[in-house]
């Protein structure tokens, strides 16, 4: 690498830091409903205030959330463009525009281009609509324009529940960044939706956006593992009939461990099972009792429930 490639490294001309590069192209997926359009409308005000000039290119919205889109668009004072919803128009169109801009010889520094989705501007598993693809936009992003992708991830996600990207390796391989957007639901019908940056030239780190139950978006002061607590919250469910049993056993007064693990495998669970539950659900996020070695009752563990005052032990 040369010399000027390894600052460009070091130090990147950050336009949202921690997510877009000046003159990158950059892959944002995410399952649906993660917050991909919410985010990078949101973003797209903070980039036109810091100089640039964005066109958000939606073509994955419906007839009843344009009205919203383009009125957050003329608030933010960036360019939404909506071709399925045009007479005539498609996301064919506003390649053709790009065809045209990347042989003007204008400046594209200060430009930057949001497709929503990459699925419908060309078949993400057909490698040679791909490579066309990508041959304009390394064009474009050679001239310094900004260019971000968001797409989907697939349904299901690998042995380990993570995120698997649905498109073709080609586009994976030709991008400057690939970042996975991981969403964990609130009960309060808010989301927490973090990155992870999975491929990357900068020197990314992880972020958090907290979004509203009425689509506000703010940036977190803190990262906040959301695949972690995805996984935890899962776990959780399916642990739920074991726990219920555990803690009805404790609230009527069987708190000794060897009491508890009687209970439970009248209902059919085995030891090893028992036994990792009722040390998993005594600490972490999902905390459902506190347990200590008792010396009167011979070391043994004794189990009270989490905020009881004055449980019979």
């Amino acid at each position: 690498m040369s010399e000027s490639q390894v600052q460009g490294l070091n130090k990147p001309d950050w336009i949202i830091r921690n997510l877009v590069i000046q003159g990158h192209l950059i892959i944002v997926v995410g399952e649906p409903n993660a917050g991909k359009t919410t985010i990078f409308a949101h973003l797209s005000g903070q980039m036109v205030s810091a100089g640039y000039r964005v066109f958000y290119v939606n073509a994955d919205i419906s007839g009843s959330d344009a009205a919203e889109f383009v009125e957050q668009s003329q608030d933010g004072g960036w360019t939404a463009m909506l071709p399925d919803l045009q007479p005539g128009l498609s996301i064919r169109s506003v390649l053709e525009k790009l065809k045209v801009m990347n042989e003007s010889g204008q400046k594209l520094s200060e430009a930057v281009f949001i497709f929503d989705t990459l699925k419908k501007m060309t078949d993400v598993i057909s490698k040679p609509q791909v490579k066309e693809l990508l041959r304009l936009f390394r064009s474009l992003t050679g001239k310094g324009m900004t260019i971000i992708l968001l797409g989907h991830t697939n349904k299901y996600g690998d042995r380990d529940g993570k995120p698997i990207y649905e498109g073709t390796g080609d586009i994976r391989s030709d991008a400057d960044e690939l970042i996975y957007l991981i969403p964990k639901k609130n009960a309060d019908g808010s989301l927490t939706v973090s990155t992870n940056p999975d491929k990357k030239r900068g020197s990314h780190q992880p972020i958090t956006f907290e979004i509203s139950p009425e689509r506000c978006v703010q940036l977190s002061d803190s990262y906040v593992d959301t695949a972690g607590a995805r996984k935890a919250q899962g776990e959780f469910g399916q642990d739920k009939e074991l726990i219920d049993i555990i803690l009805d056993a404790i609230a009527h007064g069987k708190v000794i461990q060897k009491n508890i693990i009687e209970e439970c495998r009248k209902e059919g669970f085995g030891m090893p099972r028992i036994g990792k539950i009722l040390r998993k659900y005594s600490e972490g996020p999902y905390k459902r009792w506190d347990r200590i070695k008792r010396p009167s009752e011979n070391n043994a563990w004794v189990y009270t429930l989490v905020g009881v005052r004055g449980q019979k032990t």
